[in-house]
């Protein structure tokens, strides 16, 4: 499988670099460039000076860190004096992002601090600050025995910050709990930007490494970490322990909003369409879905591709072909900016949602798309299989042969929508309080110990 992947990002890339072509660049000045990027990534961080690309320029100081804080209203609980869980979210606190981990951080974030089951923090300077303001919330928190701390946001981005956290929690006889989303930087480098991908190495090994305990958006990320660490012959603390929960969903504000007319055009008209959820980015594979409709419109089949996702990297060439496709704006659609209502709008009224990534880490449009009835095609992946169950259809990875013939018996099959049972936010929150407060791990120490031997 890892062959296949990397001959289609090789492909991919290729693509990319021959769109560059048709652009006046030596390359020489390419090939110089992309190194002096590499460098300048390198040496900065090496010399503590990350915050001049990952962000933290917006807050360079408490002051301005403190504003950035989020008020939140109505009544709460108190939080918990001692035996605290702590959750990092430092990166949603410095960019204000609400997509992919952030949406995570924030919905977890929010429930906790609504039923007084965690406190959200963000590290400043190398001390903790409450980021929700309210009444009964502590400005300042300092560390105290008995707590655990729960790094559930991106902290790569700044990781140098991290080791002295984890030095004085030690200290205070704190446990650490770290948080994986996926190990796709480090399996499929290529599939991921380098300002992502090139801290994450030194985050995987310098800080969830030293974490007493991990917990995985899945199953099978939390599989595949174990797999990882056998091949890799990676140490791990005496008494890690690994586990995983389920993310969450929330579908009523976005039903109480209007969508753009973009989508209720493409949603009101007669023929049928199939979409797809998710940045441009290679790891998609929205070239092979592509392929697919391209080989079903050559054979007749008068079916719509809509494409929801906002511009990511290195898709230049995926990009250029979307918009110069013959089909653009007839059969073929892409919503580059839609809206939370826009997605709430097309899913019950698309025919199926197509899901081609060869490598995910959980897979949020499978749940959304679950919710408001619309079939699912999906590439065969593991974690697509535990999310989407027996509900879904699948094909071979990266394989536009068999899409086509998911979509083809799509187009005639009758099918009964059967309302699922969705995990809401407050439920998967509860699910991560109950695991990291009650040491409920699916793994223990002693069976990852066993899990490991091979390394030894």
């Amino acid at each position: 499988m890892k062959e296949k992947i990397d001959a289609y990002l090789l492909k991919e890339l290729h693509r990319e670099l021959s769109d560059i072509e048709q652009y006046d660049v030596d390359p020489r000045v390419r090939l110089i460039y992309g190194k002096a990027l590499e460098l300048y990534w390198t040496l900065s961080r090496l010399f503590g000076l990350g915050r001049l690309h990952d962000g933290r320029w917006r807050t360079p100081d408490a002051a301005k860190a403190q504003a950035l804080r989020t008020r939140i209203d109505g009544d709460i609980p108190p939080p918990a004096e001692r035996d605290r869980l702590l959750i990092d979210m430092t990166a949603t606190h410095r960019f204000r992002g609400h997509t992919g981990v952030q949406r995570v951080v924030r919905e977890i974030a929010r429930a906790c601090v609504e039923s007084g089951q965690a406190l959200p923090v963000y590290l400043e300077a190398g001390r903790l600050y409450g980021h929700f303001q309210h009444d009964r919330l502590p400005d300042a928190v300092d560390l105290q025995s008995g707590d655990k701390l729960l790094l559930l946001d991106s902290g790569w981005g700044f990781v140098e910050e991290y080791p002295p956290l984890l030095n004085a929690a030690r200290a205070a006889g704190v446990e650490v709990i770290g948080c994986l989303y996926d190990l796709i930087p480090l399996r499929y480098p290529a599939a991921t930007a380098l300002k992502n991908s090139a801290p994450f190495t030194p985050w995987f090994e310098d800080v969830l490494l030293k974490c007493d305990a991990i917990v995985c958006i899945s199953q099978s990320v939390a599989q595949d970490l174990v797999a990882y660490l056998r091949e890799k012959r990676l140490a791990t603390p005496a008494q890690m322990r690994i586990g995983w929960w389920p993310l969450g969903a929330d579908f009523r504000a976005a039903a109480q909003e209007t969508p753009s007319e973009f989508a209720e055009r493409i949603a009101s008209a007669p023929t049928p369409f199939f979409m797809s959820v998710g940045t441009l980015e290679p790891r998609k594979a929205y070239p092979i879905a592509l392929d697919a409709f391209e080989r079903l419109w050559s054979e007749g089949c008068d079916a719509r591709y809509v494409i929801v996702g906002r511009p990511g990297w290195n898709t230049r060439a995926l990009q250029r072909r979307i918009r110069r496709h013959s089909e653009y704006g007839r059969r073929l659609f892409w919503l580059d900016n839609a809206s939370d209502a826009d997605l709430s709008h097309l899913y019950p009224r698309a025919h199926g949602l197509i899901f081609p990534s060869f490598v995910e880490g959980f897979g949020m449009p499978l749940i959304e798309a679950a919710h408001h009835g619309a079939r699912v095609i999906a590439s065969d992946i593991p974690v697509f299989r535990e999310v989407g169950g027996d509900d879904a259809v699948y094909f071979d990875v990266l394989d536009p042969q068999a899409l086509a013939m998911r979509v083809r018996d799509a187009m005639v099959e009758r099918r009964e929508a059967t309302p699922p049972t969705v995990t809401t936010w407050r439920q998967s929150a509860d699910k991560l309080v109950a695991m990291a407060q009650g040491d409920r791990y699916q793994i223990d120490a002693v069976r990852l110990a066993d899990a490991l031997k091979t390394a030894a």
